[in-house]
């Protein structure tokens, strides 16, 4: 006897049925349909932000990651590179840096100007940056070089200019900013910016500051335009009540950990307004680090990245002198700051890296991965602080980055393993860029 069929259901079950079958041959079309132009790196580890470092091989094509799987067939045309058991992450992100260069106490700047930073950086695993603040036309014309590929270089993102208040925070530079006193002012410029495509928009926003700041009103305009035009802010602040007006206006980040102890509501305000951190501790607390502890500077990777003048300058005993009976009292303030990290970090509030590299005790690529060091310090696993560099900057960036079909293949291969010691990020053997090796350390190259 036959029961009647349900041609609702049976239309489904013959829809999942292709639908799988499908997907199924697509996957395996992806796994095994490979070309002599692909490179293959095998016998790795690769850093995943949910599941840690997972061993599998990485196939890149034409910039991209073209796959992750388990294997290779025994007839894959391409070239194949054994990384014999090392570490690869994905490239690493500055998401607060002013790129012309790097501060050098009582002498003449390290300032080769945002190209050659960018081309620089690469040393240090750092494959893309934002820059939050220079000069606005130099930027845009030095992005697009990079973008053309008319220098090779880490990918540079730019706010290209600040909005302030006259006289405020960004003006002090010599260098053209956008200043806003009124909401007019803050559509007309944001609009103006706008047709320029910066990546991120920077507002300092500021009021308790002995420079001159935007009102709340103007804060506020200048956020929702930003939004308008699909553009996310990055604003500056200084005090925890900064934090509130921005967590009120709908900013998408702030950058800077404000000095005192932190308000015991603020995280769980900041982690369901959705608001990122970027709390730059390397300007905040390395400074004590750059002048009493001597591995710090004596890092390969320091010494790969700045003139010796740079490590000499941190070293002049004026300097040594000046702040030898303050370093207890520097310690005890970055114990607070990082208390304020650690209780942002437990309450889910989505913590980015960047360093505000330009300034003091600061340096162009190294200081990401101080920034992560730091952020270990404050209580971060080193899985985070390697997420926070890496695949989340590049989320709030809208871009792909890591070891997914489709990602940009820009990574790093490390010696050592970062989930042990988060130090081994600066144990670099290899930076891929757009799929191409650009820097190589006492690698074995032998490939099979």
């Amino acid at each position: 006897m036959f029961l009647p069929i349900n041609l609702k259901y049976l239309t489904i079950i013959v829809f999942s049925v292709l639908w799988f079958g499908c997907s199924s041959g697509q996957i395996e079309t992806n796994q095994n349909v490979y070309s002599v132009q692909d490179t293959a790196y095998v016998n790795g580890h690769f850093f995943d932000p949910k599941n840690g470092f997972e061993n599998k091989v990485i196939v890149v094509r034409d910039g991209t990651v073209f796959t992750k799987t388990e294997n290779l067939p025994d007839d894959f045309p391409g070239e194949k590179i054994d990384l014999q058991g090392k570490w690869g992450i994905p490239g690493l992100i500055d998401m607060h840096t002013h790129s012309f260069g790097n501060f050098i106490p009582y002498s003449k700047n390290d300032a080769p100007g945002t190209q050659a930073v960018s081309e620089r950086v690469l040393k240090a695993g750092v494959t893309g940056f934002v820059d939050l603040f220079g000069d606005e036309q130099s930027l845009i014309d030095v992005r697009t070089k990079q973008r053309n590929g008319e220098f090779l270089g880490a990918d540079i993102y730019a706010s290209l200019t600040c909005f302030t208040a006259p006289k405020g925070h960004c003006s002090e530079y010599g260098i053209a900013t956008r200043t806003v006193t009124s909401v007019a002012d803050a559509v007309r410029e944001m609009t103006e910016l706008a047709a320029q495509d910066p990546d991120v928009i920077k507002i300092v926003y500021q009021p308790s500051d002995d420079q001159p700041s935007i009102s709340k009103e103007v804060f506020a305009q200048l956020v929702k335009t930003s939004k308008q035009f699909g553009i996310k802010s990055i604003v500056h602040i200084k005090t925890w009540q900064d934090i509130r007006d921005a967590i009120e206006v709908g900013a998408s980040a702030v950058t800077h950990v404000p000095r005192g102890e932190i308000p015991k509501d603020i995280p769980a305000l900041m982690a369901k307004a959705g608001i990122v951190m970027i709390p730059t501790l390397t300007i905040h607390t390395d400074f004590v680090n750059f002048l009493f502890d001597p591995t710090v500077l004596d890092a390969p990777l320091t010494k790969e990245l700045v003139p010796d003048a740079l490590i000499s300058a941190y070293r002049h005993a004026d300097l040594i002198a000046k702040y030898k009976d303050k370093q207890a009292k520097f310690r005890e303030r970055n114990a607070v700051t990082f208390s304020s990290v650690n209780a942002l970090i437990n309450a889910g509030v989505r913590v980015l890296v960047g360093t505000d590299s330009g300034n003091w005790n600061t340096i162009q690529g190294y200081s990401v991965h101080r920034e992560m060091k730091l952020l270990v310090d404050a209580g971060m696993s080193p899985h985070q602080a390697i997420a926070s560099a890496t695949t989340y900057s590049a989320n709030f960036l809208g871009i792909k980055s890591g070891f997914n079909e489709g990602d940009k293949a820009n990574f790093v291969i490390l010696n050592a393993s970062p989930s042990k010691d988060i130090m081994n990020t600066q144990s670099i053997s290899l930076v891929i860029k757009n799929g191409n090796i650009v820097v190589q350390n006492s690698f074995n190259d032998d490939k099979s």
